[in-house]
């Protein structure tokens, strides 16, 4: 009797520690655990949220990109509410030359090396922009034109932001080629007294101006709803200095 109770016992002592092996390999070993592949697929996730969203015209050398969000029903959304929902107090586009085979010179006359921010901080010598990192001024300037104005009506509608390009440069040769990166973005923490803001990036599209043949200027739409890992660490770098929050992403 003795004898079984001691066999009995063996075999229950197998049993639970097989039972504590498998069960601590259930919840820490043969779980997936938070990788950099799973947080790449959740920055892909935000970052191709609004694809659908977003359309591209291509006219010449002009490039023309409307953000139209709508909800699950097909409707329209306004842009203030979404902004809104999302914690953000607007829209706006942060756009950047990763590739310029001549340069360009900054407001101070400094020729700028890529990637940059286009337009940059303070603009180009004969196009003058705020100091903010965004496509459209969110502040009047000297010299600005309320064309660039964020809040200009051909700008931003009530369910439609715009971005629009005209390129140009008549140094550049057939097989030559200046490329962008642009992003669609929601800004919050804007601080008009700093001359600060934070910005989050919701959808990314890479385009390129080319001239096929002397005196002749095209753009074309090189990739759209990029992964934001595949951008270059010196592009992300210049991002986070102009205020963009890539951290909670990586």
């Amino acid at each position: 009797m003795s004898m079984k109770f001691a066999k009995l016992l063996l075999n229950t002592l197998i049993i639970s520690t097989l039972l504590s092996v498998l069960f601590k390999c259930k919840v820490s070993v043969c779980e997936p655990q938070p990788s950099l592949a799973s947080k790449q697929q959740k920055l892909q996730k935000r970052n191709s949220l609004y694809s659908s969203d977003i359309t591209h015209q291509l006219i010449g050398s002009q490039i023309v990109t409307q953000f139209r969000p709508k909800n699950s029903q097909g409707e329209n959304i306004s842009l203030d509410s979404l902004a809104s929902d999302l914690g953000y107090e607007h829209f706006n586009w942060a756009s950047y030359v990763v590739n310029d085979p001549y340069g360009i010179a900054n407001q101070s006359g400094q020729l700028l090396n890529t990637p940059y921010n286009d337009p940059p901080k303070g603009g180009y010598l004969d196009y003058p922009a705020d100091k903010f990192p965004f496509y459209w001024d969110l502040e009047q300037c000297l010299r600005c034109k309320s064309r660039h104005h964020w809040q200009n009506q051909h700008n931003v509608k009530k369910f439609e932001l715009v971005f629009e390009d005209f390129p140009a440069d008549y140094r550049l040769q057939p097989g030559e080629a200046i490329e962008f990166v642009t992003n669609l973005v929601g800004v919050k923490n804007y601080d008009r007294q700093n001359q600060t803001a934070q910005w989050e990036i919701l959808h990314t599209f890479r385009w390129q101006l080319i001239s096929p043949h002397p005196n002749l200027r095209r753009v074309s739409l090189l990739e759209t709803d990029i992964d934001l890992n595949q951008l270059s660490p010196q592009l992300l770098d210049i991002m986070q200095l102009d205020g963009a929050v890539l951290n909670s992403d990586y």
